[in-house]
């Protein structure tokens, strides 16, 4: 809790990890073809949303809530790995929110912009989890994730972030001689806060950096204004 975040090696199997990369990797291809089956959020959710404008640029592409059309994604999902790490930090009620396939293009300008997940949110809410799954092992050559660390009994709100134009992203400043690279070997996780700021480099490889992001609540993620949930709110 001092730090914000942990690392945990070799969460899955290579079973696993090989059934989820094939589900990504059509998942993906389906992209580029124009298929993209988001049911999670409605169009009158996604106005709460701070986000201004779309993430999916500069070889960066957030693949969200598709779970339910790939089989070993949405077993992953919801299934006892991430739900028993979940419990243990966040208790005895699990909400999944949000998930989503995170791909770096090869040699592409894919950076990702330093930011707290709940700067995403526009509405007061209590910290959430992200568990960041490598499907690939992610260095600083493609685009690993890093991480500033974070004394979440102090830190009880996230920051006011910017939206770049030049970036399309969410914008804060940290003090980057204090943060951690944190490469992953791919069945690998990356779990920290909402409130823990991160960001990740270019990918300079001739590959796709792959990973697969969920998020979970202790409680439904709703705006108290619109009664609108944020994304989804499915009960584990």
């Amino acid at each position: 809790k001092s730090q914000g975040y942990l690392i945990l090696k070799n969460i899955i199997n290579k079973k696993i990890l090989a059934d989820l990369n094939k589900d990504a990797d059509l998942m993906i291809s389906n992209y580029k073809k124009g298929i993209y089956n988001n049911q999670a959020a409605s169009a009158a959710s996604k106005k709460d949303w701070k986000q201004k404008g779309d993430i999916s640029q500069k070889g960066k592409m957030f693949l969200s809530n598709q779970c339910e059309f790939y089989p070993n994604i949405d077993k992953y999902a919801k299934g006892s790995i991430v739900k028993n790490i979940a419990k243990k930090i966040l208790g005895k009620k699990i909400y999944l929110f949000n998930e989503q396939i995170v791909n770096k293009e090869p040699n592409t300008k894919s950076n990702f912009s330093w930011h707290q997940d709940s700067g995403y949110i526009n509405f007061l809410h209590k910290p959430y989890l992200s568990i960041w799954l490598a499907l690939s092992d992610t260095d600083e050559n493609n685009g690993c994730l890093s991480v500033f660390p974070t004394d979440l009994n102090k830190v009880k709100s996230n920051k006011n972030h910017q939206w770049s134009n030049k970036t399309k992203d969410l914008v804060i400043k940290v003090n980057e001689k204090k943060a951690s690279s944190c490469p992953l070997e791919a069945g690998s996780a990356l779990v920290f806060s909402s409130l823990t700021p991160h960001s990740s480099g270019a990918n300079r490889t001739n590959r796709n950096r792959k990973g697969y992001l969920t998020q979970y609540s202790s409680e439904p993620l709703v705006n108290p204004v619109s009664g609108f949930a944020f994304s989804r709110t499915l009960l584990l």
